[in-house]
């Protein structure tokens, strides 16, 4: 990057906080990049909830007074999955 001699310090340190190698941007990246894995399963899971979540609960109707050992565990998953959507 050139910066004219004539440019003014701070617009300088500017220009070079903006670069890539900056600590403070590399700081920034690796923040972004651990968090968007979380991101991405916060958004799956809302998405889940807004568009299975009534038919998860109609399909397990009865079910929920049925004894947990009798359960397959497909119905105590979609039941520990509904449990924690409420």
């Amino acid at each position: 990057m050139v910066v004219s001699m004539t440019a003014a310090p701070d617009v300088a340190n500017a220009l070079e906080a903006n670069e890539r190698e900056s600590a403070f941007v590399s700081g920034l990246l690796a923040k972004s990049e651990a968090k968007r894995d979380e991101r991405a399963k916060e958004r799956l899971d809302a998405y889940n909830k807004k568009n299975f979540g009534d038919y998860l609960a109609w399909q397990q109707g009865d079910k929920a007074l049925m004894d947990p050992s009798k359960l397959s565990d497909n119905d105590r998953a979609i039941a520990k999955y509904l449990e924690s959507i409420k």
